[in-house]
Formats: C-alpha cells, structure tokens, sequence
C-alpha cells in the first residue's frame, strides 16, 4: 500500500471555507452597487448629491402619427405619339412683272419716295397741336379749353398718307449672247400638216437689241415676226413690233413711250402702254433674260404675268411655271423649265415654251396653238453665235 501524506492533504479540506467566504463577497458588491450603500452610508449618498449635477430626465409624451392616406391618383397619362409630317410646300407665288420692273425703274431713277421724304423733313406744328412756350401756368387748364383743342385736331384718316411701296423683290436680268437657234417645225394650217424650218436671230451691243423669227419652205418665207428695241434695267424695251405672213402686208406695233401708248397700223384703236411690256416676239428673250439672271426664283406652280403687245391689240399674258424637266429634241437632250401660257378670249393663243439652261434660257422647244386650230410647233435641232 502506498502511504499517504496528510501534511499536503490538510489544506484541501479547509478549501470549502474560502469558496464561502468568496462568494459572500461578491454579494456584498453587488448589493453596493445596487444603493444598499446608500441607506447604510448616508455621507456617501448625501456627497453624490452635492458633487453631481441632478440628472434630469425629458420628459416623454405620446404622440399618435396617423398614417397619410393619399388620394387614388390616376396614372400618368402617356406622352402623346406626334406623327411626323412633311413640311408643307411654299404656295404657288405670283409675279406681276410689269409693278416689279416699274419699282426697279422708279428706284433706279432716284425718287425720293414719300415716306422717306417725310421722315427726314423737320417737323412742322399743326393747328390743332401748337407748341406752347411761355411758362407753364400753376392752374389747371379748363374742360372749355380741352374741348376746343380736341375739336381742332384734324382727322387721322383725312391725313395724307404716303403711297404703298411695292414688295416684289426687284428683278434680275442677264441677256442672252448673240446667237442664231434652228428648229424644225411641224405646222398644221387649215387642217394641213406642214414641215418647214424656221430661224431665230437674236443681235444686240449691251444697249440696243434686233430679234426676228423667219419660218421658211423651200427657201420661202412664210412668216416674219420682228422686234426691235433697247436693254434697259428692266430687261428688253421694244419700240417697234412687226408681223408678215406670205404674200401678205406687214402689221406693225409702235412702243409710243412717251406717250405711254402703243399704236397699231392695222387701225386698231391704240392701247395703253403698261410697264414691262413685251410683244410676240420679245418674249421669249425677256424670259431668257429673267431665268438667266435669277434661275432659282420662280419655282413648279408659279405664276408671272405681264402685258403683251400683238399685231392688232395688247393683253396680258400669264405664265404657270412647271418643274424642270428632261426633254429630248432633235438637238440632243437637256434640262428644261416648261411655261405654258392659257388662252384667255376668243382670238387668243395658247403658248407653251421649253427654256433650257443649255441654251443660256433661250427656247428648245415651242409651240403655238390658234383658236381656229392652227398649231406651231418648234423643236431646236442647233445654234451658233453671231
């Protein structure tokens, strides 16, 4: 047997002592610091209550939110679906020729016009309006007074007014080179179908101008139309306007411009004469002349008007403007600005003309149709300068 040592042994069985008096200690503490102190220790509770600041404690209230119940709103509508659509074409315009030249020729003369007269002229004192320049008086004027003065004030609308100035842009003109164009014609007189030729010849030295158009057969000539007259500012100024048929007399047209009239010898009663106006044959080089100088300002659906002086009588002639179009002539292929001109009386011509850019606006193609059913059609088949 192994021998036991009870002087290691003795202090295991005092150890159950301690653990008592261990745990009485730690509940001791623990009473302490829950304010057993406080009632057995009155100096400790009574230094606390001097040495800290009360604790103070917010008060606390109650407060019932009530939940925000918001009104059934309709969902947002949806953006609206905008169709695209094409821009709307400019609307056909209108040019009446002879108020658009008669401005370019009233400005290039230099006259004052007068509104601008008006405004630069120092103000006078109307009657009914005077400038009072004494002192002015410390009492008030009487209702006699004003009454009178209201009387005496003269009538706007019995003011003269200035004249309206026109608002067509003015026009520009680039006239044709000299040149000599070539048509085959094909004419149906009296229920005939005829095939003749025909020449144009335009001459001019930049001031005075000769245009003629000779239809022939077999070295015959069958009609004559010749315009003679100056270039001005306002494109082509004829003077005279001649017109022969085969063994026929020559009508004549006389431009009497300082009389403002045109004079007929076929005894015609005479006609005023209007500004820009062109005769059967000057026409066509006016025209020429107008694309020239300003291709893009007549566009399809335009309209342009202006007086027209034939052999026995004067009308205006209105022109519609078709798009630009491919045509095909027996001298070649080209772009052209068709303008058809539409009867408007009894004995009125219908004429429809082909300006090409390939022939600095001169005509490719022309055709003439009569009341009494005579048609003249002209196709260019070349040219040559002159």
């Amino acid at each position: 047997m192994m021998a036991t040592d009870y002087a290691t042994s003795a202090p295991l069985r005092r150890r159950p002592w301690h653990l008592v008096a261990l745990g009485v200690l730690v509940l001791v503490l623990h009473w302490s610091l829950l304010g057993g102190f406080a009632s057995t220790m009155p100096w400790l509770a009574e230094s606390s209550a001097v040495d800290a600041p009360p604790m103070l404690l917010p008060s606390l209230s109650t407060r019932v939110i009530a939940s925000q119940v918001e009104p059934d709103t309709p969902p947002p509508a949806a953006a609206p679906v905008v169709a695209r659509t094409r821009p709307a074409a400019a609307a056909p315009r209108h040019t009446d020729i002879g108020v658009a030249v008669n401005s370019d020729t009233a400005s290039g003369a230099g006259a004052t016009p007068a509104s601008d007269s008006a405004a630069t002229a120092p103000p006078e004192d109307s009657p009914g309006e005077q400038v009072d320049t004494a002192a002015p008086s410390s009492e008030p004027a009487s209702l006699d007074k004003a009454t009178d003065s209201a009387a005496e004030a003269p009538d706007p609308a019995a003011l003269p007014t200035a004249p309206a100035k026109s608002t067509e842009r003015p026009l520009r003109f680039a006239f044709p080179p000299p040149m000599q164009l070539h048509y085959d014609v094909s004419g149906l007189t009296d229920g005939q179908q005829n095939v003749v030729s025909a020449t144009i010849a335009w001459r001019h030295d930049g001031a005075a101008y000769q245009a003629s158009l000779n239809v022939t057969k077999f070295m015959l000539s069958l009609r004559q139309w010749n315009s003679k007259g100056a270039l001005t500012v306002a494109g082509l100024a004829p003077a005279r306007f001649g017109e022969k048929g085969f063994r026929r007399a020559e009508v004549a047209s006389h431009f009497v411009r300082e009389e403002g009239r045109v004079i007929f010898s076929a005894n015609s009663a005479p006609a005023p004469l209007l500004p820009g106006a062109q005769d059967h044959m000057s026409v066509f080089m006016q025209l020429a002349s107008m694309w020239a100088g300003e291709p893009n300002r007549f566009g399809a659906g335009d309209s342009l008007s202006f007086q027209t002086i034939g052999p026995r009588q004067a009308e205006t002639w209105t022109f519609v403007v078709s798009a630009e179009d491919r045509i095909s002539v027996p001298g070649g292929n080209m772009q052209a600005i068709k303008l058809t001109r539409e009867p408007t009386g009894e004995y009125s011509t219908k004429a429809e003309i082909w300006l090409a850019p390939q022939l600095a606006y001169m005509p490719a193609h022309i055709r003439l149709s009569e009341p009494n059913g005579n048609v003249l059609d002209m196709v260019w088949t070349g040219s040559q300068p002159l």
